[in-house]
């Protein structure tokens, strides 16, 4: 039996579609997976599955827009597991759709509270832990829209946010043992993706002919991108955006 501790990930939205297959791929892994969730039946049913699997994961209820609670749920990893080793920054909300001009105050500043400053919070608690333990890795989910353009502007902006805050992290900490990528994921048969596809035949073909693979991608397609990024594999990869999008950033 090895007295090295198990490794543990974090996982933000860990109760929607992509946390919990990443909640569940990472415990496979024999990782001890925080999940966190701003609705906490969420968090706690994700954790129940990991457990009924044979694998370790506790619920953290936070809104990650809220400086208090993300404050309190690092607290409360730091109690219960002494370190982290990797992140997964997976929550967000959507923006809707809406144009530029036709945004209200309260859609713009919700999805740059939630988007943009929940991420950046959450990367700035991850990455003080790391340092402290001598590194670790960091994985932001970012979007197909923050390496391209999207009518959907606030959206696209607090996505092109999250590539500027991996970029930029990953150059500040490439030298301290941290590392930081993201993913960026195409139409996805979960999460946010399920807004798309469930808006009709019609939309669901327009946005499929975007990507020259034809189809959606899963869930699943996205967490092995996000297992890698994470892994030793990966070692030498920093300020990375990794495209999941079925070569949609190929156009």
């Amino acid at each position: 039996m090895s007295d090295t501790p198990a490794k543990t990930i974090l996982i933000t939205g860990g109760g929607g579609g992509i946390g919990s297959v990443a909640a569940s791929a990472f415990a496979a892994r024999g990782y001890r997976v925080a999940v966190c969730d701003v609705r906490l039946d969420a968090a706690q049913a994700t954790v129940e599955a990991v457990r009924s699997a044979g694998g370790q994961a506790d619920a953290f209820g936070a809104d990650i827009g809220d400086a208090a609670q993300v404050g309190a749920m690092f607290e409360r990893i730091v109690a219960q597991y002494g370190r982290l080793d990797a992140a997964f920054n997976n929550a967000g909300l959507g923006g809707g759709g809406i144009p530029l001009a036709d945004i209200s105050e309260e859609d713009w500043e919700r999805n740059l509270r939630v988007n943009l400053s929940g991420t950046w919070r959450c990367m700035k608690h991850e990455i003080k832990l790391m340092l402290a333990q001598g590194g670790g890795a960091i994985v932001n989910n970012c979007s197909i829209l923050g390496l391209n353009g999207g009518a959907n502007a606030s959206y696209t902006a607090t996505k092109h946010g999250i590539a500027g805050l991996t970029k930029s992290a990953a150059i500040s900490y490439a030298g301290r043992g941290v590392r930081v990528n993201a993913v960026c994921p195409g139409l996805i048969e979960a999460g946010l993706g399920l807004n798309v596809i469930n808006r009709g035949e019609d939309a669901l073909r327009r946005f499929i002919s975007l990507h020259p693979a034809g189809r959606a991608g899963t869930a699943l397609e996205v967490v092995k991108a996000v297992l890698w990024l994470c892994s030793d594999e990966a070692s030498f990869i920093h300020g990375h955006m990794l495209p999941v999008d079925g070569g949609y950033s190929s156009h």
